[in-house]
């Protein structure tokens, strides 16, 4: 599947429900990095990751959520290291925004609109430009604030 079409989806969402914004889960490794597996992780870029994110973590109608297995006493570095390059996540493996309902239960499992994972069928490769170019087009179509 195409991601744009997941992001058309949350966004078509949002507007019939008149959510504030959506939400999109973000994996880091063979999704935003290429996997390290040394004990120094050295921040290897897929193509347009950096900028789409970047993007992403400017548009007041996307909140993002960091999703990673990564263990909580290298997390701050993690996000000392995004927030240096412009990239602010919202939460982390959480969203408190959600809240339990009559026909949901997010004890254990986290509300999202989007997943942008490699497990989810993200190629990182190619899909980061693809997402990228939508998140530009959708800028200069104002759907962005």
């Amino acid at each position: 599947m195409d991601i744009r079409n997941s992001f058309d989806r949350a966004f078509a969402r949002m507007h019939r429900r008149n959510w504030e914004h959506i939400y999109v889960l973000v994996d880091i490794h063979d999704t935003i990095f290429e996997a390290c597996y040394h004990e120094k992780e050295e921040h290897k870029w897929y193509p347009y990751a950096k900028e789409a994110l970047e993007l992403m973590s400017y548009a007041s109608n996307i909140c993002l959520i960091l999703w990673t297995s990564t263990h909580r006493k290298d997390l701050v570095e993690y996000n000392d290291f995004f927030v240096n390059n412009h990239i602010m996540f919202d939460f982390i493996n959480i969203n408190p925004e959600t809240k339990n309902n009559d026909l949901s239960c997010f004890d254990e499992k986290t509300y999202f609109n989007v997943g942008i994972d490699d497990k989810f069928g993200f190629d990182a490769e190619t899909d980061w430009e693809t997402v990228y170019n939508y998140l530009v087009e959708g800028i200069r179509l104002g759907k962005f604030k």
